[in-house]
């Protein structure tokens, strides 16, 4: 969420943070010690809501710091297909850096610079408390909130 609306309930369900990674066919994929400005004009792949304006803005900013192509080569809203771009070469992009370890260890995915000031995205559990729900919903939110309550939001950050 970029704002909050005022006629919703909101919790910070998480953190996560974003890295830039590239895939097996990049030209900069295995390479250590990379200068950012090696990432400038790169080939770029993006989340829908990046080019919205959406809350992703964070994401956005840290392409810009690096001076990826300003016009991405692919575009979607869906995390596993922003994935898929990156692996097959398409460009880089963001991705949560907890998200993309598994990819980085099996050898689909290299984190590239900067490797610190990473943004951080909280992702929200947003419900209208004006709207009747189902017992199956309502069992899920108070789950979903009794969950919140009782973990620390350090143990809810993802680094």
């Amino acid at each position: 969420m970029r704002e909050g609306d005022p006629l919703m309930d909101s919790s910070v369900l998480f953190r996560e943070f974003f890295g830039l990674f590239c895939g097996p066919r990049h030209p900069l994929f295995g390479i250590k010690n990379i200068a950012p400005e090696a990432l400038s004009g790169q080939p770029s792949v993006s989340f829908q809501t990046e080019i919205e304006n959406g809350p992703p803005y964070l994401v956005r900013q840290l392409r810009e710091r690096v001076d990826l192509q300003s016009e991405p080569d692919g575009v979607s809203a869906n995390l596993p297909e922003v994935r898929r771009m990156i692996v097959n070469g398409l460009g880089i992009d963001a991705l949560p850096v907890h998200v993309a370890r598994r990819d980085v260890d099996a050898g689909l995915l290299w984190q590239l610079p900067p490797w610190d000031e990473l943004p951080q995205i909280d992702i929200h559990l947003v419900v209208n408390p004006r709207r009747s729900l189902n017992p199956a919903e309502s069992a899920f939110l108070k789950a979903l909130h009794e969950m919140i309550t009782a973990t620390p939001f350090r143990k809810r950050t993802y680094s």
